[in-house]
């Protein structure tokens, strides 16, 4: 059996002549609590936050490119970037030369821990990555009632219209205008995040111990079968 944790990515084995299974990886809702999405702060810069490991796959190169043009736009805003730094500096300096340094912080990788108080200070969560099966950064954020903005991976593409703003892999302008959008609708906003919260917390990781429970059991009877005919031969 091969499982995937959405169904772009069952299209893509599909394409590739694989019948798979759709298993969500779901976020422990024990570890970490649901948040009911609360309405943002009046007078402060919005707060945009993504959290990948900073390599080609995250395309954060897409993700700046899009926060120039969310800047040239008029919009405040404030951006988080934790994850960890794969590719030595190449997105500071690139954030520095589009004119970024006061409003993207590099975080670094966090703990859990540290991570929750950053999110819940989001407005959205931002994701420019090529390729996505989840992502779990998606869930985590959906749980604690911060919606996301991105490209058409993952999650994001399964969820949109109505629990996500997908907008093309690579497009920084599209991006940049879904982002703008959302910050400047605030009931949106909201709808977004509270559809996005229910499509996570139906899925937590109970849900994926049961259905990976469920296809276990109904592969241990086969592989009894296949064991007693092979003694049979024998």
């Amino acid at each position: 059996v091969v499982t995937a944790a959405s169904s772009p990515t069952l299209e893509t084995l599909r394409n590739m002549g694989i019948i798979g299974t759709r298993v969500p990886l779901g976020v422990d809702l024990v570890e970490w609590p649901a948040r009911e999405p609360v309405r943002r702060h009046a007078g402060r810069p919005s707060r945009l936050i993504q959290v990948a490991s900073v390599n080609r796959v995250k395309d954060l190169s897409t993700l700046l490119r899009a926060l120039q043009a969310l800047k040239r736009l008029g919009v405040s805003f404030e951006m988080d970037i934790v994850g960890e730094d794969t590719l030595r500096g190449e997105m500071h300096s690139l954030a520095s030369n589009l004119g970024l340094s006061d409003q993207v912080r590099f975080r670094g990788f966090l703990t859990q821990r540290q991570l929750r108080p950053l999110i819940e200070a989001a407005d959205v969560m931002v994701v420019s990555s090529r390729h996505e099966t989840g992502p779990v950064a998606v869930l985590e954020a959906a749980v604690a009632g911060v919606p996301c903005v991105g490209t058409a991976v993952g999650h994001i593409a399964e969820w949109a219209p109505d629990a996500a703003v997908s907008v093309p892999v690579g497009d920084w302008t599209h991006l940049a205008h879904a982002i703008a959008r959302m910050l400047d609708d605030e009931s949106f906003r909201l709808s977004i995040a509270r559809l996005a919260q229910q499509h996570a917390l139906r899925e937590g990781a109970d849900h994926t111990v049961e259905c990976f429970q469920q296809l276990y059991a109904g592969l241990v009877p086969a592989v009894d079968r296949r064991q007693v005919r092979v003694n049979s031969m024998r």
